[in-house]
């Protein structure tokens, strides 16, 4: 069974864990539940708070039980929200920051996402940077 189906039998059809052969009760996996249900805006509290004790501390059975008996029944539809993308800046871009700032690489990333684009290109005129580059990396 896949994620979605968990989420249908969840929500929807809420069977008996027992009516579910060993090998559909191995591929229900809490974590991913929890993930999918906390994309609801009414179930991403009662998600945050039981989701301590369903990892680790119960079992797949009761986790499924808990969720059967306590959200309401009927579809819904929620969209997946994924990561944001993080922006690829070139590497000379970088160091110029990662020195003049004197920080770590990874601050660097975050702090070009914060930089505006006109002291981006102020930093970038300081150390002589060509004008040609400037643009490529501020358009």
């Amino acid at each position: 069974m896949t994620i979605i189906d968990w989420i249908n039998q969840v929500l929807v059809h809420k069977k008996s864990w027992d009516s579910f052969d060993e090998s559909e009760q191995k591929t229900f996996s809490p974590y991913i539940l929890n993930r999918f249900l906390s994309m609801d805006k009414e179930f991403i509290e009662v998600v945050n708070y039981f989701q301590r004790y369903s990892i680790g501390f119960l079992e797949n059975r009761e986790i499924y039980n808990f969720y059967c008996h306590l959200l309401p029944k009927g579809k819904r539809f929620n969209k997946y929200i994924k990561a944001k993308k993080e922006k690829k800046y070139k590497e000379w871009l970088i160091d110029i920051v990662r020195n003049h700032y004197e920080i770590s690489k990874k601050d660097t990333i975050e702090c070009l996402s914060l930089i505006s684009k006109e002291d981006l290109i102020l930093l970038l005129e300081k150390y002589g940077v060509e004008d040609k580059k400037i643009r490529e990396v501020t358009k």
